[in-house]
């Protein structure tokens, strides 16, 4: 178990750089491809997206401001209460996202299928369950109780 920290360590911290990386490439912040990533599961509210990326008010406006100005995504306000603003990703644009990506993904692709799948689902599990962990942690740390 020792030698997982700094395993662990050196993955994030490349992941990180990676996903900086990408969004330079693209012209945006590392924060905005955060958000266009959410927004390619589904529509959401500003505030929610605000608060999914653990943004101000002022701060998750300037990201939408962005966001919109690049073509990335569009305002819909609601139609029966117009304060309420739904912010949709714009597929053609999530395709340059992707594109950014390609590389990336086939050389995990490549990685991944010289295990088995008996392998690959241990991978899977450690993954789906580190992923938990990761939000249980940030949920803690976000209530002030390190």
């Amino acid at each position: 178990m020792k030698q997982y920290i700094p395993l662990a360590q050196e993955f994030s911290g490349r992941l990180i750089l990676f996903h900086s990386a990408a969004a330079e490439t693209l012209g945006l912040h590392a924060t905005d491809l955060r958000a266009l990533r959410l927004l390619e599961e589904r529509p959401m509210i500003a505030g929610a997206l605000g608060e999914s990326l653990r943004l101000t008010g002022a701060a998750t406006t300037a990201l939408i401001d962005r966001l919109e100005t690049a073509g990335y995504v569009i305002r819909e306000r609601d139609t029966l209460d117009r304060r309420k603003v739904t912010i949709r990703a714009i597929a053609e644009k999530l395709s340059e996202v992707d594109e950014a990506y390609k590389g990336i993904r086939a050389r995990m692709s490549k990685i991944l299928s010289t295990y088995s799948a008996d392998q690959f689902a241990a991978i899977a599990d450690y993954m789906k369950r580190t992923a938990q962990a990761l939000a249980d942690e940030t949920a803690h740390i976000s209530l002030g109780k390190p």
